[in-house]
């Protein structure tokens, strides 16, 4: 897969896929227990209310000092469908709570698959809630115990589940700042930096995403999303459909 787009999907859904993970009160914070601070309460109603969201996103991936960039359409319904459209319709994608799909116009290839599929190709599970929960900023840990401190205005979580490491921070407004996930075997790290939040209609959306990862054998990576004009609760479609004669693509584990 060499086009930007399949490594936008790819990477954002090796994001998303740990398991998500319950915040719980911890000793050492300094403003009293997390059930007290009502902390993680207060950062799933942070979560942008919203029916629908257009917008576009500009992309820059790099691996190994290459870089792309490209701009692409942007479309969501909550909780439903994410689709993405490069110019002129050279690449499209479409996730849905059950399938992931997109096809490459210039090399003339296209897969559609579920998130077991995936989830064998990233090697840890992954749902679309966590995927949209981490393009909005969101906390995409709820199952599982972790523990969290008070860092002077900011709240660091870390999660310690085989094979996983997870960090993350939430900010003064308590959205998130910052997350990261690291395995061993096979190595490898990703890393989610949120740079900025825009305001949309009194509702925050992030601004720019930024993911790092480091594959195994030492390859890094780099993908830069900035969302730009953001519109909020308007009439969206979701167009997909492969050309005739596109051959499939095999994830392999």
């Amino acid at each position: 897969m060499k086009s930007p787009i399949s490594y936008v999907l790819l990477l954002l859904l090796l994001m998303g896929s740990c398991r998500t993970s319950k915040v719980t009160p911890t000793q050492g914070t300094n403003k009293g227990t997390l059930k007290e601070a009502g902390i993680l309460e207060r950062h799933q109603h942070a979560f942008p209310d919203f029916e629908t969201l257009t917008g576009s996103l500009m992309v820059t991936y790099s691996k190994e000092g290459k870089g792309q960039s490209v701009i692409l359409s942007f479309r969501m319904k909550k909780g439903e469908a994410i689709w993405l459209s490069a110019p002129l319709g050279l690449a499209k994608a479409l996730i849905t709570k059950d399938k992931v799909q997109f096809y490459n116009k210039l090399n003339g290839t296209y897969f559609e698959g579920d998130y077991s599929i995936l989830e064998k190709y990233v090697g840890i599970p992954l749902g679309f809630k966590q995927v949209e929960n981490m393009l909005m900023g969101q906390l995409i840990f709820e199952d599982e115990q972790a523990s969290i401190g008070i860092e002077g205005e900011y709240y660091d979580g870390k999660i310690d589940k085989e094979p996983l490491l997870i960090r993350f921070c939430l900010n003064p407004n308590l959205r998130m700042e910052s997350f990261s996930v690291e395995q061993d075997l096979p190595k490898r790290s990703l890393v989610a930096t949120y740079s900025y939040y825009q305001q949309v209609d009194q509702q925050f959306f992030p601004r720019k995403l930024t993911l790092q990862g480091k594959e195994e054998g030492g390859q890094e990576l780099m993908l830069s999303l900035i969302y730009t004009s953001l519109q909020r609760n308007v009439a969206v479609k979701f167009p997909y459909s492969v050309p005739s004669g596109y051959q499939p693509l095999t994830l392999r584990p």
